[in-house]
């Protein structure tokens, strides 16, 4: 592929993290070594100096006491890259551990790992922490749910290390069970709110803007605050990071269940619009490689419409033609439409 960050070998799960680090950008991932199918979950690591083109590196997280390595997220800080992932025991335990390196290649477990266990009673689901820089120390978000209601939990640190619970960021039976794979990014002097929903079918991956000052996100439409932007069927579990420019950078995991294929999406950047809506574009490396017309993509009749071969695997009505850019690639193709206020990630074969 020449956009998209994918394996010949193993199975290829989300995005974990997306740093920039010495010059170089790495990007970590759920990854099976051992068979093209879902198991025992390591951390796959790749870098790159555009976003575009990445190289292998050896894993950089494996299980070895636990079962598994799940999601998580990876920061820069004092000149070491950390990484926080989700910890399942054998028993299906969810804690949070920690890993860091200093030159961006082998990783050492913390000693004093799990360093965040489950604050709440009761029927639990805990994963996905992200990790972020806040004022003077950090604040760490948890997907989680708790008796069938899904929610954001936060944490707060001065050091990485010890976390104290600060108490449910978001709770919401409408999102189903759990909410995964939270994030906060500051775009445009506007704070951006990113979740997965269990219930959103097909889009599962919700935005939301509002304010956040450390403890609480004050949203700016309060009555229904989550909105999508990818209107596709296989975008899933994005990560951000802070590029060397500045701006905020998006990539997330392609899946095709219909296809049994994977990849990580093309990076995005993330704007916010005058009007407030969360907008998705191409990266810079790659707006001059959309194309207007696509083999893929027609509009007619009122309608949009993704096909390939004589199947129609995306079909949406418009009021009237929207501004469309295609990035297409090896077996897959991303529309972006009217600026990226909506986009459709798909696996076409």
């Amino acid at each position: 592929m020449k956009y998209h960050y994918s394996r010949k070998e193993g199975w290829l799960g989300n995005p974990c993290g997306l740093v920039y680090f010495k010059g170089r950008y790495h990007l970590f991932f759920q990854l099976n070594p051992e068979s093209p199918r879902y198991g025992r979950m390591h951390w796959g690591h790749a870098v790159s100096d555009d976003l575009i083109t990445w190289e292998d590196l050896p894993v950089a997280i494996f299980p070895d006491s636990e079962m598994s390595c799940n999601s998580g997220s990876a920061i820069v800080y004092e000149g070491k890259i950390w990484l926080f992932y989700t910890s399942v025991s054998e028993d299906y335990k969810e804690t949070v551990c920690a890993a860091y390196s200093e030159d961006g290649t082998g990783f050492v477990k913390c000693a004093e790992n799990p360093i965040v266990t489950v604050p709440l009673d009761g029927n639990i689901k805990f994963r996905d922490p992200f990790v972020m820089k806040c004022g003077n120390g950090f604040r760490m978000l948890m997907g989680a749910g708790q008796n069938g209601i899904g929610k954001v939990l936060q944490f707060e640190s001065e050091d990485l290390i010890n976390w104290n619970y600060k108490g449910e960021l978001l709770s919401d039976g409408k999102f189903g069970s759990v909410i995964e794979s939270p994030h906060l990014a500051e775009v445009d002097g506007k704070w951006v709110f990113i979740i997965q929903s269990e219930k959103h079918v097909p889009t599962k991956v919700l935005f939301a803007t509002g304010e956040y000052d450390g403890d609480r996100f004050v949203f700016d439409d309060e009555n229904d605050p989550f909105k999508s932007v990818d209107s596709g069927d296989d975008f899933f579990s994005p990560v951000t990071a802070e590029d060397e420019y500045g701006s905020i950078v998006l990539m997330a995991w392609m899946f095709s269940m219909r296809m049994n294929s994977s990849a990580i999406s093309c990076p995005r950047e993330i704007t916010v619009s005058r009007k407030g809506e969360v907008c998705l574009i191409p990266y810079a490396g790659l707006r001059n490689r959309q194309v207007i017309e696509s083999s893929f993509v027609s509009y007619g009749s009122g309608r949009l419409r993704v096909h390939f071969e004589g199947r129609t695997l995306f079909d949406k009505a418009y009021r009237e033609c929207p501004d469309i850019g295609v990035i297409e690639d090896v077996g897959t193709v991303e529309v972006f439409l009217d600026g990226g206020r909506e986009t459709i990630t798909l696996f076409v074969c």
